[in-house]
């Protein structure tokens, strides 16, 4: 994947905090099954190393063995070439993270879903917990394959306009802004942060 310099994210903060952020992720094989599945990050590892699981029912889990590329997604949206003091044409600004690894398959899955459980119940009033399922989180557990997959690379990009003059970033800023079919408040916080 091309990256222009200007929208190269290389610090490995930067891409531990997107996995925190949006965790949802894309999984592609090298046999191009592809699945989604919420992935964390393992806070203890160095470096960039993600937990997941997938189930067993889904191709994608008897490819696991190889080459994977995990996809994570931020804040994108439209940016209409309307917005521009001149003529060009529209594009899509965007946050996203690509990691690349080989995924070691870990021998019990439920440590990761209960990790997983507990980080989004952590939000909840009221946390649900795995323990409520008794013996049948047990046999949840037995349909999933969990993984850890430490990143042999990744890259990481936010393109938010950072390569135009401040007068246009503003005018994309309003457009992002204003309410209507291409409102995105979350895509003008990043396109600030990345000033």
């Amino acid at each position: 994947m091309h990256i222009e310099e200007a929208f190269r994210l290389q610090s490995i903060e930067t891409a531990r905090a997107l996995v925190r952020a949006y965790p949802f992720a894309t999984i592609v094989t090298r046999d191009l099954q592809a699945t989604h599945m919420p992935c964390l990050l393992d806070e203890h590892a160095e470096g960039l190393s993600i937990v997941g699981h997938v189930a067993r029912l889904d191709p994608v889990s008897r490819s696991l063995d190889g080459p994977v590329l995990l996809i994570f997604h931020g804040p994108h949206g439209y940016v209409s070439a309307s917005w521009y003091a001149d003529d060009t044409i529209p594009t899509w600004n965007h946050v996203t993270l690509h990691v690349r690894g080989v995924p070691e398959l870990l021998d019990d899955p439920m440590p990761v879903l209960r990790r997983t459980v507990d980080h989004f119940e952590a939000a909840v009033e009221q946390p649900w917990s795995l323990d409520r399922m008794g013996d049948e989180a047990r046999e949840m557990a037995d349909r999933v394959v969990a993984f850890r997959l430490r990143a042999r690379s990744w890259h990481a990009e936010a393109k938010a306009s950072q390569d135009k003059p401040p007068a246009e970033r503003a005018r994309v800023l309003r457009g992002l802004e204003q309410a209507g079919p291409y409102e995105n408040g979350r895509l003008a916080a990043v396109m600030r942060r990345f000033a």
